[in-house]
């Protein structure tokens, strides 16, 4: 059996994730979709007020929102995970079928898949529920976390432990969504993944990046879960845990409360994801045959006439 201490375990290893689709059927489609490029993971914190999220737009980022953050204005996330009821996420991310929807696999069961709309400042219920929206997706979750390899290992996403999981683990109990973000994308084969918005702090009056508020009561129980959650992390970065499953993350908010991994300024983390697209690709004489004649390279310059830059040999462009 393959174990994590064996040489080659990163290039053998398949992740046992359970991903379902809208029919609450087994699907590994999107297993190692991203095939090693680099993604965000956008949270709601209030340091994300401070950058220039529209970036997240360009060619080449991967963006995945973590509840009401992949409805951020200034730009559209690709995915979108959230671990609380449905009815608490705008109905644009559930309605929007650009937007990957990851959800546990009880929030696509009667009852527990509701929506709410929201028009001109007045929420209603939804006639729609999470299974009609487009692009949604199932996960297992579980409520237990042990801070090692076995958040890799086992094929349900961890998010942290309730009661249940504290007797289990001995670890203290605190969820955080932010957690199955780590774990999907890892699922999905993201090579790096770049934190925004992983403050760690909350304060009343800076609470999000986006209009919500929160009670200085409701802040400072978030505070105690962050100290849980960075010490659950940090334990897994130094014990090389993202390292074994070839997963590093950065951290693009240097005062982040989050200490456990290496910050990277957020305009170097796009450049990372951007440098080999073009932002407006050039699609001319891609339909021709490009290819040298002679020394049959295809390393050749269009213009007036085709140009090999391994012979020199010239020969004229085709008329369309």
């Amino acid at each position: 059996m393959l174990q994590p201490t064996d040489p080659d375990f990163t290039a053998k290893w398949i992740d046992p994730l359970l991903v379902f689709d809208r029919d609450r059927n087994k699907n590994h489609s999107l297993r190692n979709m991203l095939a090693g490029r680099p993604a965000f993971l956008v949270c709601g914190g209030p340091s994300a007020k401070h950058l220039p999220l529209e970036r997240l737009n360009e060619r080449g980022v991967w963006t995945m929102g973590v509840n009401n953050a992949a409805g951020h204005p200034q730009f559209r996330a690709n995915a979108f995970v959230c671990s609380d009821p449905p009815l608490k996420f705008s109905h644009s991310i559930w309605f929007d079928p650009a937007v990957m929807k990851f959800v546990p696999l009880p929030k696509m069961a009667k009852g527990r898949r509701m929506l709410r709309e929201k028009w001109n400042g007045v929420f209603r219920k939804s006639d729609k529920t999470v299974v009609d929206c487009p692009n949604v997706w199932g996960f297992q979750r579980h409520s237990w976390l042990r801070p090692n390899d076995e958040f890799f290992l086992t094929d349900g996403a961890c998010w942290g432990n309730q009661d249940a999981g504290t007797k289990l683990t001995g670890e203290k109990k605190t969820v955080c969504t932010m957690l199955l973000g780590i774990r999907l994308l890892r699922y999905l084969g993201a090579g790096r993944v770049y934190l925004v918005g992983v403050d760690f702090l909350m304060r009343p009056g800076e609470v999000y990046s986006f209009d919500q508020g929160k009670h200085a009561g409701g802040c400072d129980s978030n505070n105690q879960q962050f100290i849980v959650v960075n010490e659950w992390l940090c334990k897994m970065q130094a014990d090389g845990v993202f390292d074994k499953f070839n997963m590093p993350l950065f951290n693009c908010n240097q005062l982040s409360g989050l200490r456990a991994f290496p910050h990277v300024p957020f305009g170097d983390a796009v450049d990372d994801c951007t440098c080999d697209v073009e932002q407006q690709p050039d699609l001319a004489d891609w339909y021709s045959k490009t290819q040298c004649p002679k020394c049959q390279s295809w390393e050749v310059r269009s213009g007036e006439d085709y140009t090999c830059m391994t012979c020199g040999e010239k020969w004229p462009v085709a008329a369309p």
